[in-house]
């Protein structure tokens, strides 16, 4: 079972974003989108998300053909948790969560306790369960982008889209935020489709990197192969170098910041 984006291009009026996108992610699997700013990953992801229709090429997601499907079918297969925080209206995070049921529910249906029931097994799953009774309006930045991933895992637990997911986040919330979103890769087979900028969070985290320059896929497979010095360099155009950290991980820093000496392998 696998989301496949296939020669899929984007414009808006005369000016092309994407240009022939190819990539296929597999169910269970945690993709990076990486590029700099303007490179397309939030056009992109939008029209994973159907929200966009595609000039050309096409999308499909479990056999589901994204662009030609009605929002309901998508919205079961394909969550979105956008990068801008919106206030609305004061419900507590709890019924924020249980707005993800709406693609399930008939014209006028209103959600019952099955689904009230639902959403707490997914705040409890984030660690999470505080924030149920607390209005959404009142929170921090980090405890909403929490609820919003909530709301989205309650909508469809197949596909995940996160753009910038970590942008409102403290040092530490950034790996505890994206350290759920692997577990749920891992525990329940999400796929997962996030659009990043840290391209050292990608590396930890990610199991597929898609790099996108100028709209064109520059590179994509698996991290370990995608992610090195030359293909960073190039995707951010700023010389970067790759250090070895235990455990097999490795951290990217461009080379302005580089020493010209190091010691045992790292930065001094």
């Amino acid at each position: 079972m696998s989301l496949k984006c296939l020669d899929v291009s984007f414009s808006y009026g005369v000016r092309e974003v994407l240009s022939e996108i190819t990539f296929e992610v597999d169910q269970g699997l945690f993709c990076a989108l990486l590029g700099r700013n303007g490179s397309g990953k939030t056009t992109l992801l939008y029209c994973l998300n159907g929200l966009l229709k595609p000039t050309d090429g096409c999308i499909k997601v479990e056999g589901l053909d994204v662009c030609r499907a009605n929002r309901k079918a998508v919205a079961r297969k394909i969550s979105l948790v956008p990068q801008e925080h919106i206030e609305i209206f004061p419900f507590s995070v709890l019924d924020v969560v249980v707005m993800g049921r709406t693609a399930y529910l008939g014209f006028a249906q209103r959600p019952g306790k099955a689904d009230y029931d639902a959403a707490h097994e997914i705040l409890d799953l984030l660690k999470a369960s505080d924030l149920a009774n607390r209005s959404f309006n009142q929170i921090s930045g980090g405890e909403r982008q929490i609820a919003l991933l909530a709301r989205a895992l309650l909508q469809s637990s197949s596909t995940l889209l996160l753009d910038e997911p970590t942008n409102h986040l403290d040092f530490k919330n950034q790996y505890v935020f994206l350290h759920r979103i692997k577990d749920f890769c891992t525990k329940r087979g999400t796929r997962v489709i996030a659009a990043m900028h840290d391209p050292n969070l990608a590396r930890f985290f990610a199991d597929r990197i898609v790099m996108i320059k100028d709209g064109r896929v520059l590179n994509a497979g698996p991290t370990s192969e995608v992610m090195t010095e030359a293909n960073v360099s190039r995707l951010y155009e700023t010389e970067t170098r790759q250090f070895d950290l235990s455990l097999g991980k490795q951290i990217f820093l461009p080379e302005l910041v580089c020493s010209e000496e190091e010691t045992n392998g790292q930065p001094k």
